[in-house]
């Protein structure tokens, strides 16, 4: 009993087979090979599902890339936008300002004209306004107002001409980042689509493997039926004929005749050694029961591979030695001596 909980109980091979077959790497692409005709189906599968498990982890890993270099390439076509519209909007402001400064030389030329542009000389005007001085004020202002707001005209076309041609070279980097943007978008469908595929693909291998992995615990429960009944033929002598049903107080009592399989040496070591021989027996966890301390869920497997349902959910310590001896030949035959691995009493 000392060795009880270093005892390690291990699943069937039917269900280790589905759990290995979802591991995958990242390291590399592993590329399909055709399997052999007289490989094993379930090994065949899955190397199968793990190579496919490899590729799509390596196309998902892709699919992250264009991503991001996409989420880039249109961020920068957005800064770009951004700024022609700005540049646009200054352009629009600079032009509404060339407006209004033409229109007040306009009307400084239109006052200009209706004050002193009738003809009449400076000395003329002066007779009219009677004060020489203040006339030749009036034209010095107009002329310098003037002036002023030509050479603000002309500072203003400047500062357009550099706008546009700003303008001009933004606009060919937004059609270069936004034709980068394209490519990695067609990048990015390209990758997803495969990825789908590899999907696809792993959907359909899984389907098979577990399909295959089926078909191979029938098998395999089917044997361990079989070794069960052979056991139990070799330990049932031959049946003496049959008698009549005898009557007690008006019952009716049919002569039932059964028999306990026969263990092997080495079920007839792990009896002794498990339990000491005591098919009562729990261990101080209360996790393995009866003479071959069973786990509930390793009992349950074992006792469907036996062909009895009936003792499905019964604890083992609580079934008959011959139920116990039955379930354990049943395991044996299913999955030999590995249940029991650690045990003093494995090869």
């Amino acid at each position: 009993m000392a060795e009880l909980n270093a005892r390690v109980h291990r699943l069937p091979l039917a269900l280790t087979v589905l759990l290995s077959a979802l591991v995958a790497a990242t390291t590399s692409m592993v590329v399909l090979v055709p399997r052999p005709a007289a490989a094993d189906q379930v090994t065949s599968l899955r190397a199968q599902a793990t190579a496919v498990a490899q590729q799509l982890v390596q196309q998902q890993l892709q699919v992250g890339a264009y991503q991001q270099q996409y989420s880039v390439a249109s961020a920068r076509a957005a800064a770009d936008a951004s700024a022609v519209a700005q540049l646009d909007q200054q352009i629009a402001r600079v032009q509404q300002e060339i407006g209004q400064r033409t229109g007040d030389v306009r009307q400084q030329a239109i006052q200009s004209y209706m004050s002193y542009g009738t003809g009449s000389s400076g000395a003329d005007a002066s007779l009219f306004t009677g004060n020489q001085e203040r006339v030749q004020e009036a034209d010095e202002y107009a002329g310098i107002a003037v002036g002023d707001i030509t050479v603000a005209l002309d500072q203003l076309r400047t500062a357009q001409s550099a706008l546009r041609s700003d303008q001009a070279s933004l606009q060919s980097q937004e059609a270069a980042d936004q034709a980068d943007q394209s490519q990695e978008a067609a990048a990015l469908g390209h990758a997803t689509a495969t990825q789908d595929q590899l999907q696809a693909l792993q959907s359909q291998v899984t389907g098979q493997l577990a399909a295959a992995v089926s078909r191979q615990a029938a098998a395999q429960a089917a044997a361990a039926a079989a070794a069960v009944q052979a056991a139990q033929r070799a330990a049932t002598p031959a049946a003496p004929p049959p008698s009549a049903p005898t009557s007690t107080a008006g019952r009716t009592t049919a002569v039932v005749s059964g028999g306990d399989p026969v263990l092997n040496a080495f079920l007839q070591c792990v009896v002794q050694a498990e339990s000491g021989g005591d098919y009562g027996a729990v261990s101080p966890g209360g996790t393995y029961m009866g003479a071959f301390q069973f786990s509930q869920s390793t009992w349950n497997m074992a006792a469907l591979a036996a062909g009895r349902p009936d003792l499905v959910g019964v604890h083992p310590n609580l079934a008959s030695k011959a139920d116990q001896d039955t379930v354990a030949v049943a395991l044996y035959a299913l999955d030999g001596e590995r249940p029991w691995l650690g045990d003093r009493c494995s090869s």
